[in-house]
């Protein structure tokens, strides 16, 4: 059973997939090469670490917080042929580092992009690529934005950023 510590996290962090067409564009404005570390920060089902390790030949690691998901996470990557290039781990995102990683993704809710914005700013290394989905990060300079519109009515957002263009590092 789930303890109340964890039921705050996961209200406002809540299960929002991105679409694949999402997904592949940011990877792509990245320039995610074969060899690379990626991160996604609150991984879901684990569609973006299957698309980072098939597509593009990076190490895919994933943080997901719900444990259902985490459990998701890692039978998706088996399913799909590539748990020898991605791992899945268990907890809370803002308690991991993310210093050792070429690029990081995430679509965070609009309650944490100020919180993610200083966690970012402070852990990325230089030249660490950034790709944030629809909701982007507070005080800081994207180097690209790109739309992509999905079959309702809503335009997806896809900000990157570079550490050392987008903030200092």
């Amino acid at each position: 059973m789930i303890g109340p510590p964890v039921l705050k996290p996961l209200a406002e962090l809540p299960y929002l997939p991105s679409p694949e067409s999402v997904i592949k564009l940011g990877l792509e404005l990245a320039d995610l090469r074969a060899g690379e570390r990626m991160v996604d920060l609150g991984c879901g089902d684990g569609r973006v670490l299957v698309i980072a390790a098939r597509r593009f030949g990076a190490y895919a690691v994933g943080i997901e917080l719900n444990p259902l998901l985490v459990k998701l996470a890692a039978r998706e990557c088996a399913l799909s042929g590539v748990k020898d290039c991605t791992e899945v781990v268990a907890g809370d995102f803002f308690a991991f580092d993310v210093s050792r990683f070429d690029v990081v993704y995430c679509y965070p809710s609009p309650s944490i992009t100020r919180r993610l914005s200083f966690k970012l700013v402070s852990e990325c290394r230089r030249g660490c690529r950034v790709v944030v989905h629809d909701h982007p990060l507070e005080g800081v300079d994207p180097v690209a934005v790109e739309e992509l519109p999905s079959q309702g009515p809503h335009v997806h957002r896809v900000y990157l950023y570079v550490a050392g263009r987008s903030w200092p590092a």
